[in-house]
C-alpha cells in the first residue's frame, strides 16, 4: 500500500476503480511530465450521477460530497494513469 492509499484510508476514503470512458474521448494523456485528465464527473458509490446547483436545490453538504466523489474519481484515474 503506498503512501498516499494509507493517508485515505486514515481519512475514511477509498479510491474507486478507474472510470472507463462512455463516449469518444481520451479518459488521460501523458506530455512530457505532465499529466491531463479529462471526463470526471461525481458519481456515488452506486453510480448514480451527482447533478444540480448548490442552493437550488443542491444542499451544501450534497455538493461537498459530488466534489469529494469528483475528486477520487480524478485520483483514480491519475493512479490509472501513472500505474
Amino acid at each position: 500500500m503506498t503512501t498516499i492509499d494509507q493517508r485515505l484510508s486514515e481519512l475514511g476514503l477509498k479510491l474507486p476503480e478507474a472510470p472507463q470512458p462512455v463516449a469518444n474521448y481520451v479518459p488521460f494523456l501523458i506530455s512530457g511530465d505532465q499529466l491531463f485528465i479529462s471526463g470526471q464527473i461525481a458519481k456515488d458509490a452506486t453510480g448514480r450521477v451527482l447533478t444540480g446547483t448548490l442552493g437550488a436545490g443542491v444542499s451544501i453538504e450534497d455538493g461537498q460530497a459530488a466534489a469529494r466523489h469528483s475528486a477520487l474519481s480524478l485520483l483514480a484515474q491519475a493512479k490509472a494513469a501513472l500505474g
